[in-house]
């Protein structure tokens, strides 16, 4: 599975969508922020996230306004302690049994 942004994408805007996620000022980003960042509307950024579900994650926890988060996949993984990534690796490998 590949989880390098910069492997799997390809287009121009979708670029720009991913390099505002891996901005290194911010950690979680917010829809409202990566449409600024990038210059595409709210829809065509929602619609980004979901043509690449490996490479994004959605925080469980909504910003302070309310608004759902995102962060890069790869971005999340690093700052996971070792206990997490071995959780992580034996219940996704056990669920996909």
């Amino acid at each position: 599975m590949e989880t390098d942004w910069r492997k799997a994408i390809s287009g121009h805007l979708e670029t720009k969508v991913f390099e505002a996620l891996e901005d290194p000022r911010w950690e979680w980003r917010t829809i409202s922020a990566l449409s600024r960042a990038s210059g595409l509307d709210h829809e065509g950024i929602r619609r980004i996230l979901r043509k690449y579900p490996v490479l994004v994650r959605q925080s469980a926890v909504p910003a302070p306004s309310g608004e759902d988060l995102y962060t890069l996949q790869s971005r999340y993984f690093d700052r996971q302690s070792l206990f997490e990534k071995v959780w992580t690796s034996v219940s996704s490998s056990s669920s996909s049994t």
